[in-house]
């Protein structure tokens, strides 16, 4: 928590906000939504991470989050979550658990944890997670993202029914102004290809806090690996992409794409 001292919650949100829009930020362009699949248009992103050691206490956070945390979170208008559990290669172990959580207001992050604490449904359903001991917990540790939602995409979309796999990818830049830039560069024109390749963004949010900085992170949703292969090849190919990735305004933008292939958990919002 930041003490009084230095900034209190209220300003460093707003200072964040304003600062990101502040660098290389060009006039947004009004999306046609598509209310049907969309969330109400949150203020505020964060994304969250669970490093967790084993299966057994990752079913521990995942009957948190569903028995406790969302309701409590959903009770004070923060939906849709999404939970999601990594896929990790053929080999690996990971047991991460990550949730998406969209703050309808400023207000709504930073009164977050003292409405939760008050929460008796919170605590009540809870207990397994919150009593864990000192020498025994839960999880590791809990990595946290804040985000401003891009200009030309303000929502958090929720994507088909089904079979899904998502994909979170984040592209990190070596300065902040190429970080503006690169967000400039979605929000004039690369949301419409997206569009047009069929490639389903759930959220796309600039980091405010977090690791990795500068960067942006964008959440997309697949029937399947093959659909994935095809969208992105589409993309590769889409003359207006071909037009966009050759202006020299957004050149050596991205210094580094990171990717996480996630399944929803089967209670997920999202």
């Amino acid at each position: 928590m930041i003490s009084k001292t230095i900034m209190n919650r209220r300003q460093f949100i707003h200072s964040a906000t304003a600062s990101a829009a502040a660098v290389g930020m060009t006039q947004s362009h009004q999306l046609k939504a598509d209310h049907h699949n969309e969330a109400k248009s949150p203020k505020l992103l964060e994304w969250r991470r669970w490093h967790i050691e084993s299966a057994s206490k990752q079913a521990m956070v995942d009957r948190f989050l569903k028995n406790a945390a969302i309701p409590a979170l959903n009770r004070q208008g923060i939906k849709p979550v999404g939970v999601f559990h990594s896929q990790p290669k053929d080999g690996e172990q990971d047991h991460s658990i990550h949730a998406l959580i969209p703050y309808p207001t400023l207000e709504s992050y930073y009164d977050m944890r003292r409405t939760l604490s008050e929460d008796s449904g919170l605590v009540e359903n809870g207990q397994e997670y919150l009593s864990t001991p000192k020498g025994d917990p839960a999880y590791t540790r809990i990595e946290s993202t804040l985000m401003r939602p891009f200009d030309d995409y303000p929502y958090v979309k929720i994507p088909r029914t089904g079979e899904r796999i998502f994909e979170l990818r984040v592209y990190e830049s070596h300065n902040e102004q190429k970080a503006a830039l690169k967000v400039e560069m979605f929000n004039s024109g690369e949301f419409d290809i997206f569009k047009n390749v069929g490639l389903d963004s759930v959220f796309c949010g600039e980091a405010l806090s977090g690791p990795g900085l500068p960067n942006l992170i964008y959440l997309v949703a697949y029937s399947d690996m093959a659909e994935r292969k095809a969208a992105w090849g589409r993309f590769s190919k889409d003359p207006d992409w071909q037009v966009l990735r050759k202006n020299k305004r957004y050149a050596d933008t991205v210094s580094k794409i990171n990717q996480t292939f996630l399944k929803p958990a089967p209670y997920s919002q999202i």
